[in-house]
This record gives structure tokens, sequence and C-alpha cells, in this order.
């Protein structure tokens, strides 16, 4: 029993009982957002409908929460909620059926009850209780009278109709909100890790900066890059990595300052932005060093233990830039540019490197539409026969001179070429160009010579590769053999079907295959007995420190006696000097090329250097001087 003191009156009702599922019924009731919000004519709709069918003075819709009893809608009744002690809806939450008071004089519950004896001179109650889309009583549709009444049961049955029909609106309520919720949810979200998205971190990026830049101080942004993710997932399955994404963010989460914000920008990509503590810049080096040493450790998944190799990129508002867009980008620079095999606790982005990409764009922009118009060049340097001192070959060399940019040397322009996808088009180009001058030399009679060209790792695992460039010099009438094609090692890497299938077709069409800068890869030397290569070209950084490097005069003796054991011609490249010339016809090199011997010239001045020594021709070891 109640108890409530009134001056010198003491009246006593029974108050309701607790379900036993209290908690549970409470989180759901709080998990629907019902309570307190402002009027809804959804809900009022109900109430007066039940009003005019039932002729009743006051409809409720009412919920029950831990202490009181709040109207959700409330027709015919001036107030809002009441305590719950007195709620005749906390007793009906408890009943099965339709809970039915005819006369709450008569009733022991409610008699002495404030609403009975009270301003509201509640005399007939009915009340329906509604569930919550998991079953749990919420409340309740109530009718009630300040008179008595009876209630039979095709009027329970109906207000337990109209009961249901509420726990319908209920639930499509909530389905909505989840639905809502969810459309948020992947606006703004990553689906795999739950953290923010771009969209969200540049928004969240914003409102920092805004702050920063009135408080004047900086914020760091922070960039994590995974290397090898792909390989991973082809190797142990994507839900293997997607395990490891899922725990590299909880690390990182771990990391992320108070007010920072982590997100996962794309597949292999996450970013954290924050302002320093106390504006110390030295905080996010050493924030970038704590996370590298988190990072490193094992991670574990799918029963075993992976590694994962992360690059981290820094940006600084507002020394690197001014937006998030911009923060952003600068980080993600500074992963990309840094130098090959380097791996530091953090990269920075310099202005240095922002002019070079700006470079790097403007020749990459041109460089397309010099291909296609043929604007490129071809010089040619000659590879001389040691033994006779003549003109064996000739290397073909792109060249460009541009209107805007000036001289862009190969060194510039071929990588980018391989970065942007350009390369297999400026190959192309080389190739129809070289054919050309070997058809020209020809058909004007000046000289039968060999010219060699460089071939991209690219090129080599395309399909049409082979087949593509033997058609070319059929339909040239040119002989295979005046073809020499010079591939790096790091070409001869992969095992590609396609890469076998293209050298098969080029070595039964007897043309000249032959390893360019022989010995800087790091590649196995079996492809020299599974690959059809006819000769090896010796990278010049062996040869400009002979004669007086020892290790380097060890590395050519080793490649000129390995070459001569498997029956591959050799070329010194990058020869300078006599002092080289010497110890390279010492060690018993065949061939050699340089600016001693020659520089790269037009194709004019070929056939002149074709019918003289450039160097004394010498017999070779153990003839008579003839070839």
């Amino acid at each position: 029993m109640a108890e409530t003191d009134e001056g010198d009156s003491t009246t006593a009702y029974m108050a309701p009982d607790i379900p036993s599922d209290e908690a549970v019924r409470l989180e759901e009731l709080h998990s629907l957002k019902l309570l307190d919000n402002t009027s809804d004519l959804r809900f009022d709709r109900y109430t007066n409908l039940v009003a005019d069918i039932f002729d009743f003075p006051i409809v409720l819709i009412t919920l029950v929460d831990r202490d009181r009893q709040w109207f959700k809608s409330c027709c015919g009744l001036n107030m809002r909620e009441t305590s719950r002690d007195i709620s005749f809806c906390a007793h009906a939450i408890n009943t099965p059926s339709v809970m039915v008071v005819p006369d709450t004089h008569e009733d022991r519950r409610f008699a002495d009850n404030p609403l009975v004896t009270g301003d509201a001179c509640i005399r007939f109650y009915a009340g329906a209780v509604v569930h919550g889309p998991t079953g749990q009583p919420l409340g309740t549709l109530c009718v009630l009278d300040r008179k008595p009444r009876s209630f039979d049961e095709a009027q329970c049955r109906r207000l337990r109709e109209f009961g249901d029909l509420l726990e319908s609106e209920i639930a499509h309520r909530h389905d909505l909100e989840n639905l809502r919720a969810s459309i948020q949810f992947s606006a703004y979200y990553d689906p795999l890790t739950g953290l923010a998205n771009r969209r969200l971190l540049q928004d969240r990026l914003s409102q920092l900066i805004e702050w920063a830049d009135s408080e004047e101080r900086s914020i760091g942004v922070l960039l994590f890059n995974i290397s090898g993710l792909r390989l991973i997932n082809q190797s142990f399955g994507s839900e293997v990595g997607d395990d490891l994404l899922c725990q590299f963010g909880e690390r990182l989460q771990a990391l992320c300052p108070p007010g920072g914000t982590l997100a996962r920008l794309q597949a292999d990509e996450f970013i954290i932005c924050f302002s320093p503590h106390k504006g110390d810049d030295r905080y996010i080096d050493a924030k970038a060093s704590h996370a590298r040493e988190r990072l490193s450790r094992p991670f574990l998944a799918g029963g075993r233990q992976h590694y994962l190799q992360v690059k981290i990129g820094a940006s600084v508002f507002p020394q690197h830039g001014t937006t998030p867009a911009g923060l952003i980008e600068r980080a993600s620079a500074a992963i990309r540019f840094t130098a090959s095999g380097e791996t530091p606790g953090i990269c920075f982005f310099t202005h240095q490197e922002a002019l070079d990409i700006s470079e790097r764009l403007k020749i990459e922009s041109r460089l397309q539409t010099v291909i296609e118009d043929r604007g490129l060049e071809l010089a040619f340097q000659p590879i001389i026969d040691l033994w006779t001192g003549q003109v064996a070959a000739v290397e073909a060399l792109c060249r460009w001179e541009d209107a805007e940019l000036g001289r862009v040397g190969p060194d510039r322009f071929i990588p980018i070429a391989e970065q942007s996808g350009l390369i297999q088009l400026l190959g192309g180009w080389v190739q129809q160009a070289a054919c050309e001058q070997i058809r020209q030399w020809q058909q004007l009679g000046q000289c039968r010579i060999p010219v060699a060209i460089n071939v991209a790792a690219a090129e080599l695992q395309h399909p049409d590769f082979a087949r593509d460039l033997l058609a070319m010099l059929d339909a040239q009438d040119i002989d295979a053999g005046l073809l020499w094609l010079e591939i790096t090692e790091h070409s001869l890497v992969s095992d590609s079907p396609l890469l076998a299938r293209n050298l098969a077709l080029l070595t039964q069409a007897k043309i000249h295959l032959s390893i360019d800068d022989f010995g800087t890869g790091y590649s196995s030397l079996s492809y020299l007995c599974r690959l059809p290569i006819s000769g090896l070209k010796i990278d010049r950084s062996f040869i400009e420190r002979l004669p007086e490097g020892e290790k380097e005069l060890a590395l050519a003796r080793s490649i000129i006696r390995m070459a001569d054991a498997f029956g591959l011609e050799t070329v010194a490249e990058g020869v300078e000097d006599e002092q080289q010339l010497a110890c390279l016809i010492d060690q018993g090199c065949r061939f050699a090329q340089g600016f001693l011997i020659a520089r790269p010239v037009s194709a004019g001045e070929i056939p002149a250097l074709c019918r003289r020594a450039l160097v004394p021709g010498l017999a070779p070891p153990g003839s008579s001087g003839k070839r």
C-alpha cells in the first residue's frame, strides 16, 4: 500500500506491481524514443477516433516509465503525466487481457487513488496493453469516464483491436526510424569497421579547421596506408582481410586523441585528424611513432599471425593546406612520393615535392598528345664489336623537345609513362619508328644494322605484344634479326604465362633478346636457364669504377664468364674512358657502348659510322684475328 499525507488525513491505495523483466521493458521503451515528444497527430487521431466510437469523454495513450506515467496522446484530460504509483495503466500492463474497472469506488486498488478522489474524479477505466516491437508492454490505450460504466466483451475486443492497430503504428514508426538510421549510417559511416567515412571526415575536419583557425591552433592529419592487402585477400580470403581491417581500425581507435576523428578513407587507407596537445607540433610525430609501434605488432586472423606493412603520411594545418581536401591530399602525396623502399616513421610532403608533382602532371598531360602527334624523335647510339671495332648494332633512344616544356629527358618522361599507363602507347611508337628507320636504311642501301629497343614489363605482359610486333615487321618486310629487344630483370620476375608465350614467339621468330641493366635487379638467375635470352648488358654502375674498383671488377668478370658459359653475348654500357675499355677487353667482353665510343646521334649519321672502325679491332682469345 502507498501512503500520502495531506494535513491530518491519510489515504491508502494499492501501488502496481513491478514486472519481473522491468529492465528489459524500460530499455525497449526508451529505445523507441516515444517519451517527452511534442504532440503527434498520428497518435491524436487514434484517441479522437476511439473517443468518438466508444463515446467516452477521456481517451489516453499512455507510456509507463520508471517512476511515472506519461501520456503520448490525451483526449479529454488536462494533464500530461502522473506518478507511476497512482497509475491505472501500471496495473494494466501486468494484465494479459483488457483490464476493466467498472467503478473505481468499488475496487480496493483504486478507491483511495488521488485520480479517483481528486479533481480528475475517475470512476471508470478500461485499458488494452500496447506492446513494443519485441512484445514488451509499453503502456496502454485506455478509455475513462467520471461515472461508473459497463464494458462488455465486444467492447473489450474492439478496444483490443484498436490497441493492435496502435502497436502496428509503433512498429512501423520503429522500422522507419531504423531505416532512416541505416541510411544515415551508410551515408556517414564505413559499413565494415563502423568508422567515419570520407564524407563525415571532411565534415568534422571542416569544423576542426574552423575552430583551429579562430584559436590559432594547428591540426595534424595522419594517413595510414596498408600495403599488400590484395595479396592477403587472394591468399587467405576476403573474410581474413576484413577481420584484419577491423582489428586495424580498433588499434587506431585506441590511438585517436580526445576530440579527434578516425575514419576509413578507402579500402586500405585510414586517417586520423586531431589538434596537437597544447599546440605542440612534436605531438604529431610522437603520435605517428606510437602508431607505428602498435601497428607493427602481429594481427591474428584466420588462425594465423599477419604482419601488416604500413606507410604513414602526414600534413599539418595551416602549413600544408587550409581545406579538408588539401590536407588529405598532402598526407596521401607524402606516401605516394616517398622514395622506393623508404619506411620512415612519418612522411611529410615538402614544397619541392609539390613542385615536382606539378611538373609531372604537366609532362603527363603533354606526353600522350606528343606521342599521338609523333612529336618524339629517335637518336641512335652505336654498340661496338670489340673484336672488329665495327658497329654491331645501335640502340634507339627517345628524345623529346617540347614547345612548352623544353627538352624533356627520358629519365623524366619514361617513368611517368610507366606509372600513368602510357608506356604501351610510347612503346608502340618506338617500335614503329625503329622499324621505319631500319626499312629506310635498307631501301637507301646505306646500311643493314640491327636496332635495339627497350621494352617495358607492362608491354611484355600484354597478350598481343609479340603477335603485333611480328605483324609490324612482316608488314614492312623487315628481317626479324634486325630488331633487338632489351628487357629488364624486373620484367622477368613474374612467372606469367603471357610473358612466357610472348618470349617464346619472339625467339621462334629469331628476335634477339637481351637483359638490360643486368645485375641491378632482384630476380633469380634461374631465368637464364628457363627463358630464351640471347645476351646480357652489364649495367653502367659496374663499369664506372673500373678498373680500380675491386668489387666492380669481380662482378664484371663474373658476369662475362657466366654469360660465356651460357653462350650469351655481353654488352658493357656506359664506357667513358680508355681504362674502362681496356679492362673490359682484357676480361673478354665482346661488345660495348658509351660516350668514349660514340654518343647518341641522329639516324642520318649512322651509315657513316658503320663504314669505319670506331675502336681498334682486337682478335678474339685463341683466334687468328678473324671473326
